[in-house]
């Protein structure tokens, strides 16, 4: 597998009618027209040699510098219609696209016949402007003049940016109810920054940036710097300055993100020169990235490009962007992959179908935790210029017909890279729109849904509501956004005698079949932790640090649950006397001693501390509410205790390793008043006698 270079792919899509066309027209600026005065003429004519120099290298680093010279130039002519020209095109070829208009609009104004192609560029400028209308009947004027010839090679080029604009005037009708706002200059940059990857709380983003600095290697493809990893994290709704996160993930070549963890712990990037790479796997350890290796020789052994990966909750399974040939509908093509049960290989790749995938390209790829809905970035049809977001529900085992998720998310230049955060309202991605700090961008936006009817004082808001609906419901559908079913659980691990942070084993267990759902560790420096439990399964969570006896808590979540946080500080107990834990996943029938198997991995954890701690003493205790009798409450307390240590020593663990006590109501953990309080008292604990 390689991974082309975004920017490279992004470039060629999108000038390429430009490339093939423009390198045998020249366009010449009259030194003898252009000179007015003698005062700065040396001056402004330095600057377009200049601009002409790099304008002529084709490459989308040189129309940006290019510009530079061009503008300074019109300081001293600005009324001459070719330099207008070259302007306008180095912004269409740069950023930022929108201001092109003017400039190309200048030129036609000055001389009519400028250039052969003044008319469709003119076209482009306004679509990039998002000025449809004008930019119909641009296109339309290029189109007349066309020869009969010209017509057969560039008539359905000119077709489908027509159809664009078309496009782009219903959805100006319709904005969705989002707002965009530009991450701003804590992470943005003067330069290209792009593909944001998030954690699961939406706290920590890594990102792609070519921002390098003078000395750092250049791209002979697009005369711009090599990528590299930047990473942010946010405290109180703001992000921290972006830092580069160096080596061993930077090298001096291409080196971007491509997929992070829901902890924040693992992250995918890519690796490679120009246009060659393969995917690499890092993981965090404390503060710095490391162990970076092969994601898979399966993956990586393909020589296909990839520009986008997206794993879903568990990790079992990957959707990917890919230009394979053998089964592609046409350009990038969506693909999946299983992992298999062991967790090591990764299976043929499956192409999502005609549904999903285009003739044209899809090339970003974001799929919800639940799998439940596709967005991807594409040019195919209903898009308005550029790369849209587009999206797509899974329901009844098919995907539904992907819509353009509308203006203002989608514009005329290239929108890509979308992640919605868990709770349905946040999402980030990237864009080359104006109002940015350079080049592509980051951007948050804000969800707000479809708009609700306001509820008026009248007896025939019925009748009125039936005959004069508020909404569009095809519009409504395919911009409503719904909250990933998904809890998420983080707080900080700690010593309990010393509050000092621990790095510790957190680990995810499906009680129902004592599987190992996921695993993380908390940061060794600040014992953060975070870690997600998607709905619909009773979860054993545990974490445990060498010299700690473990913690455990339950977590029941329900399938129809929605997005919730939860937050929990874990103080871990040494393993010396007196030390103990409740045992919150060990389960009985009701008002019986009998254990329920989804007991089990609980009770395993409990044996294997005697593998690490022979000497190891344990009373274990029961208790119950304050319900019914003494005599009842003790002779059930000390069962289920019993039932405990019988478990255990079936385990392995020596008898005289154990003590099992009961203890009936006598030493409640909550009020005794209500049933969540009853039900925290009925509980099993583990406390160390000896060790």
């Amino acid at each position: 597998m390689r991974i082309l270079n975004k920017l490279i792919f992004l470039t060629f899509s999108m000038f390429a009618f430009f490339s093939t066309t423009f390198c045998q027209e020249r366009i010449y600026i009259d030194k003898k027209e252009f000179k007015q005065t003698e005062a700065g003429f040396n001056e402004a004519w330095k600057n377009v040699t200049k601009g002409d120099f790099l304008f002529y290298q084709h490459r989308e680093g040189s129309y940006r510098k290019a510009t530079e010279h061009y503008t300074r130039a019109l300081e001293y002519n600005s009324e001459n219609a070719e330099l207008n020209l070259l302007t306008g095109i180095c912004f269409l070829r740069s950023w930022p696209k929108e201001k092109a208009a003017k400039y190309i609009e200048k030129a036609c104004d000055l001389k009519i016949n400028v250039h052969p192609k003044a008319q469709f560029l003119l076209g482009r400028a306004y679509q990039c402007a998002s000025e449809f209308n004008k930019a119909i009947i641009a296109y339309n004027t290029y189109k007349e003049g066309l020869s009969e010839k010209e017509n057969k090679e560039y008539g359905n080029l000119i077709s489908n940016y027509i159809e664009e604009c078309e496009n782009g005037l219903v959805l100006k009708k319709i904005p969705v109810r989002a707002l965009i706002d530009d991450v701003d200059t804590a992470i943005n940059s003067p330069f290209d920054d792009y593909n944001p990857v998030l954690s699961s709380d939406g706290n920590t983003m890594l990102f792609t940036s070519r921002r390098g600095v003078d000395g750092d290697l250049i791209s002979p493809v697009d005369h711009k710097y090599f990528e590299d990893i930047y990473s942010s994290e946010r405290d109180s709704k703001v992000w921290s300055k972006a830092v580069n996160i160096g080596n061993p993930v930077n090298t001096k070549w291409n080196d971007a993100a491509v997929a992070l963890s829901g902890d924040g712990k693992k992250l995918i990037i890519y690796r490679g020169h120009t246009e060659g790479g393969d995917l690499f796997a890092a993981t965090l350890e404390g503060k710095k990235w490391g162990y970076i290796h092969d994601l898979t020789n399966k993956v990586n052994k393909d020589d296909s490009q990839e520009s986008s990966v997206c794993f879903n909750a568990d990790g079992t399974k990957m959707y990917f962007i890919s230009n394979k040939a053998k089964d592609s509908y046409g350009g990038r093509d969506i693909y999946l992959s299983h992992l298999d049960k062991k967790g090591k290989r990764w299976s043929k790749a499956i192409n999502l179908g005609p549904v999903i995938n285009s003739e044209f390209d899809e090339i970003s790829v974001y799929v919800s935790p639940d799998e439940s809905t596709i967005y991807f970035s594409s040019n195919r049809p209903k898009s308005i210029g550029g790369f849209d977001i587009f999206k797509s529900v899974y329901k009844d085992s098919v995907w539904s017909e992907p819509v353009n998720m509308g203006i203002p998310i989608n514009s005329p230049v290239d929108d890509i890279y979308l992640k919605i955060m868990p709770n349905g309202r946040d999402a980030y991605y990237c864009s080359e729109r104006d109002g940015g700090v350079g080049d592509l961008d980051i951007y948050h936006i804000t969800l707000l849904g479809p708009e609700k009817p306001l509820a008026l004082s009248n007896e025939d808001d019925l009748v009125a509501g039936i005959a004069f609906p508020d909404s569009d419901p095809i519009i409504d559908d395919a911009l409503e956004i719904k909250y990933t079913r998904m809890t998420i659980v983080k707080g900080t691990v700690s010593d309990f005698n010393t509050n000092k942070p621990l790095q510790a084993n957190v680990e995810l267990v499906d009680n129902a079949s004592g599987k190992i759902v996921k695993e993380t560790k908390s940061d060794q420096n600040t014992g953060l932790y975070s870690i997600t439990l998607p709905s619909g399964s009773n979860y054993g969570f545990s974490v445990n640090a060498d010299g700690y006896m473990f913690h455990s808590e339950n977590f029941n979540v329900p399938a129809e649950s929605g997005y919730k946080e939860i937050f929990k500080d874990i103080a871990l107990q040494p393993m010396t006397a007196g030390s103990k834990i409740i045992l919150y996943n060990t389960f009985f029938e009701t008002g019986k001693s009998n254990l329920r198997v989804e007991s089990y991995s609980e009770l395993n954890r409990v044996a294997l501390m005697f593998t690490k701690y022979p000497r190891l003493v344990l009373e274990i205790s029961g208790h119950t509410d304050n319900r019914g009798s003494v005599a009842a409450n003790k002779k059930l307390s000390k069962a289920r205790a019993d039932a405990v240590r019988n478990y255990l020593l079936g385990q392995g663990v020596s008898p005289t390793s154990l003590q099992s006590v009961g203890y009936d109501f006598k030493f409640p953990v909550a009020d005794n008043k209500t049933p969540e309080g009853r039900q925290q008292n009925r509980r099993v604990e583990a406390k160390i006698i000896s060790n």
